[in-house]
């Protein structure tokens, strides 16, 4: 009939079809988001509605399983290990921790989000899921604690591309260097270094004030270079000194520490 759909009908569509790719099911929905059930990856996701990136994210996670040849390569070299410490930085709505943890169940998770919103998603999807293990941070990762500032210019400028600056004013959002994470709860080791921090790896890995030796304690790191912030080669050199073997995955670098085998 040549009639115009209007941005709620477009929503309801496009959500529609993502449950219909996704044998989901609906269980709730507000004005701001919806809650549905996956039995084939056994996760409750609450995913916020356009113009939100959420489902882009859903998709990375589990349509193109971004995150599979990361547990693929550690499994093959560490196929005994079960709980393990992981560390998620830049976890956006949880969704990485989420995965691995139907992989790694009863593992230990440290979650790093800088944004209010994104947080809040992290807080919902992680409870959800029943992962108990967990430190939730709102804040961002650094090479030392400082104060963060948001800075919504990078890329498509959504949700996922949210990325931070250090600042000198005093405000709600900290940042927090990976030895310092060690410290404070207790790490010995590190099994599992996800990073996608939006540029900040630049910071953690070649900053004035970085401290890389974390890295000497780390079995395994999957890492996003963005290639915008021309940090790429000093990293992977770093990788190298510490006797990392990796490989490019998709948007991931991932590495062994050859030192634990």
């Amino acid at each position: 009939m040549h009639l115009k759909t209007n941005e709620k009908e477009r929503q309801i569509n496009e959500y529609y079809f993502h449950l219909i790719t996704f044998n989901g099911t609906l269980k709730k929905e507000s004005s701001k988001d919806f809650v549905s059930n996956y039995p084939d990856f056994k996760a409750v996701i609450k995913l916020r509605k356009r113009p939100s990136s959420d489902l882009n994210v859903f998709s990375q996670i589990y349509q193109y399983k971004e995150y599979q040849p990361l547990v693929e390569t550690f499994q093959e070299h560490f196929p005994n290990d079960q709980c393990l410490n992981i560390i998620d930085a830049g976890s956006n709505i949880g969704l990485t921790s989420v995965y691995l943890s139907r992989h790694f169940p009863n593992s230990n998770f440290i979650t790093i989000e800088p944004d209010t919103s994104n947080f809040e998603s992290v807080e919902y999807n992680l409870k959800a899921n029943s992962i108990k293990n967990v430190v939730k941070i709102k804040g961002g990762l650094w090479s030392k604690n400082a104060n963060l500032k948001l800075v919504n210019d990078f890329r498509d400028k959504k949700d996922w591309s949210i990325r931070v600056e250090e600042t000198k004013e005093s405000g709600d959002l900290k940042a927090f260097s990976i030895p310092y994470l060690m410290k404070e709860h207790k790490l010995e080791k590190i099994d599992i270094l996800k990073i996608d921090i939006e540029g900040s790896e630049k910071e953690v890995f070649t900053g004035i004030d970085t401290d890389v030796s974390f890295l000497a304690k780390t079995k395994c790191i999957a890492i996003e270079i963005h290639d915008e912030f021309d940090c790429r080669s000093d990293i992977n050199d770093i990788l190298t000194n510490y006797n990392f073997k990796f490989f490019n995955s998709g948007e991931l670098t991932i590495g062994i520490n050859q030192n634990f085998l």
